[in-house]
């Protein structure tokens, strides 16, 4: 409360100016101030600090060194900016490259519940994952049923590729037992020109004895007896030439039993060859018609018998099977390919869409 003295203007002023009169006397607030680490009570005070709103972000400070205030968008919220060079390093640039045992990055955990938590329409919620750590991600029975026939095709693949190796090891053994016996039918041949030309060399001595017996009237008796013992040699020959012939014809004629053997085989595999392509050709398909029969509409008779039925859009289909009569086919999943022989598609309680008829 007033003390109740007056003062003259200039005697007030002289109350609130300093000793020097050169500045105003100003008390700081005890409270306001604390020392380094002193402890926080509930009855503290302070000064307010203010920001500047910026709703685009800029400098405000001149160079380096200014003071600046600090800055807030329209929400009153703090803008503040991570430094490049954070202590764990876990920001990166766009494309950075990943260095092992040096880069870092913020770990991002799930919840495990053995009954997971249920949350409303804009809640937020952490990842869910099983007992093992694996993410939970929720698919669709749709979703489940295609992935469940293209396990059932790839299996059905895998049994075709399997099968198909099978028969190609098999044709190769068969090719290779041909050669096998092409090369002893070679040996065998080279073995018949040897002993030819055995037999031509022999005739061509005893024509040179020949004419040395017309030559030499003199040693007439000598040259009897040496053309006696070469005839001798000669028949000996003749009778050896006569027992490889033989040999060769025997040959010859195990070499025919042969080659019937090889023909058989060879008309075995060409066979089964064939029997494979036409497996093969059994599953691509180039013809295609668009199936329009769906409940409500009419039955498409496809005029002709088609041996498969792409499914666009999943659900029911009903047709009619070759020699069977009509047949339906329930809950069918999108994507799938059903390998059937049909004739007609039935529209009466048909809810499959988008459907493509194929055969070869």
């Amino acid at each position: 409360m007033a003390n109740g003295i007056k003062y003259q203007s200039h005697e007030i002023l002289n109350k609130v100016l300093n000793t020097a009169e050169t500045g105003l006397q100003v008390d700081i607030v005890a409270g306001a101030e604390y020392a380094e680490d002193s402890g926080h009570s509930s009855t503290d005070t302070g000064n307010f600090v203010l920001g500047v709103r910026n709703d685009t972000l800029a400098a405000l400070g001149g160079t380096d060194g200014d003071y600046v205030p600090f800055q807030m968008n329209a929400s009153g919220a703090l803008f503040v900016e991570v430094a490049s060079a954070s202590g764990d390093d876990s920001i990166y640039v766009d494309d950075a490259d990943w260095t092992n045992s040096s880069s870092k990055h913020t770990l991002v955990g799930g919840l495990y519940q053995s009954t997971p938590q249920s949350i409303t329409d804009g809640d937020t919620g952490p990842l869910q994952v099983n007992a093992n750590g694996n993410l939970i991600v929720d698919l669709s029975a749709t979703d489940n049923a295609v992935l469940d026939a293209m396990v059932v095709d790839l299996a059905a693949l895998e049994t075709l590729q399997t099968s198909t190796n099978t028969k190609l090891d098999t044709l190769e053994t068969t090719l290779t037992a041909i050669e096998t016996d092409q090369a002893a039918l070679e040996v065998l041949s080279i073995a018949a020109n040897v002993d030819h030309a055995a037999n031509e060399a022999l005739l061509i001595t005893i024509d040179e004895d020949t004419n040395a017996i017309k030559g030499h009237v003199d040693g007439i008796e000598t040259l009897i007896t040496s053309t006696n013992s070469k005839i001798d040699t000669l028949d000996a020959v003749q009778d050896n030439a006569l027992t490889k012939l033989g040999e060769i014809e025997t040959t010859n004629n195990a070499n025919q039993v042969l080659l019937g053997t090889i023909d058989s085989d060879t008309d075995a595999t060409k066979t089964a060859t064939e029997a494979s392509q036409s497996a093969l050709e059994k599953m691509l398909y180039g013809n295609a018609l668009v199936i329009t029969a769906v409940d409500g509409g009419s039955t498409q008779a496809l005029g002709a018998t088609y041996e498969s039925l792409y499914i666009g859009v999943g659900g029911d289909v009903v047709v009619t099977m070759v020699g069977t009569g009509n047949f339906t086919f329930k809950n069918l999943a999108s994507g799938q390919l059903l390998p059937i022989r049909f004739t007609h598609v039935i529209n009466t309680n048909t809810t499959a869409t988008y459907m493509i008829a194929l055969k070869a």
